[in-house]
């Protein structure tokens, strides 16, 4: 095949390895595995400082972003995280005293989930990246996949979206470092994707890529579509500053930038209320955003509805 890798984008890269085995695996945030009452759960995520680590962030907070992150894959199967293992790439000239803070920063975030640090492996190279492998095990009844959704659901999404996106385009404007620190500023859903799975959704995803993408995502897999509507989506108050700082739509910053790691999920409505009451008791904000509708993905705004056609960020695009 001719070409290079940006023709392809990272989805369709996916599709093409697949192609090479001859069969396939579930499109789900994590590869599960029987071991008897539960699954054990098993995902990878990289990071490299050219595409993931704003000049002028602290590492303590690279290394939390990057610990933070590979737990969200287990979180949105419904599972616990339980390890990490990791490998880095790292440069000869690299300080001894950074290494040190990026550590500290993901201990900080593994400490505060309860999972431990399982070995790894270490390697020079150019520049750095940092690749891990989070395991966790999740009970049957309760596995979060992607291929669950049902006609009549309504769709959810926990916290807000858009503050790691108006981190971003704040930092592209100012180079400041609140801004670099905002946009790796993500925790791990983990006790939302717990009550989430108990409480009976039919599917799940992290927001990783954005709300666009993810229902599209959804959409293609369970060849169904989804009515979103935009006043019912809890944008974060940075994303309106920012859009109004650096003239980003809004939109674009909260619904199709990513990074999020916020959980969308889809539920029967006969669930519905019992959820919202569990999340509440527990201090987890989780909105209704949407339903389940039709073959199209549409967003609902002004009161017309418009096709979701931004499939939100993708890698070598």
């Amino acid at each position: 095949m001719n070409g290079v890798l940006s023709d392809l984008g990272e989805r369709k890269i996916i599709q093409l390895v697949r192609a090479q085995y001859g069969y396939g695996w579930p499109d789900d945030d994590a590869a599960y595995i029987d071991i008897g009452k539960e699954y054990l759960l098993i995902t990878t995520d990289s990071i490299s400082q050219s595409a993931h680590m704003p000049k002028g962030a602290r590492w303590e907070s690279v290394g939390y972003f990057f610990a933070a992150l590979n737990l969200s894959d287990i979180a949105a199967m419904g599972g616990k995280p339980e390890y990490l293992i990791t490998a880095f790439t790292l440069p000869r000239k690299m300080r001894i005293d950074d290494l040190k803070r990026l550590e500290v920063g993901m201990k900080r975030c593994l400490e505060k989930y309860g999972v431990k640090l399982f070995g790894g492996d270490t390697k020079e190279g150019m520049e750095i990246n940092l690749t891990g492998v989070a395991i966790g095990t999740v009970a049957k009844k309760n596995i979060l996949r992607r291929d669950g959704v049902r006609k009549g659901d309504v769709v959810c999404v926990t916290g807000s979206l858009g503050k790691n996106g108006a981190g971003y385009y704040m930092w592209k404007k100012t180079g400041l470092r609140r801004w670099a620190e905002l946009l790796l500023d993500i925790e791990p859903r983990i006790d939302e994707g717990v009550l989430i799975a108990k409480s009976g959704a039919t599917a799940a995803i992290d927001l990783s890529d954005g709300l666009f993408s993810a229902i599209l995502q959804l959409s293609k897999i369970n060849r169904c579509g989804f009515e979103i509507d935009y006043p019912k989506v809890p944008i974060h108050y940075a994303a309106k500053s920012a859009g109004i700082s650096t003239g980003v739509n809004v939109e674009d910053i909260a619904l199709n930038f990513g990074g999020d790691y916020e959980l969308l999920f889809t539920i029967q409505k006969s669930k519905l209320n019992h959820l919202l009451s569990e999340a509440k008791k527990n201090g987890i904000r989780v909105s209704v955003i949407g339903k389940v509708a039709g073959r199209k993905c549409m967003l609902v705004k002004d009161g017309k509805k418009v096709g979701i056609r931004k499939a939100g960020y993708e890698h070598f695009r």
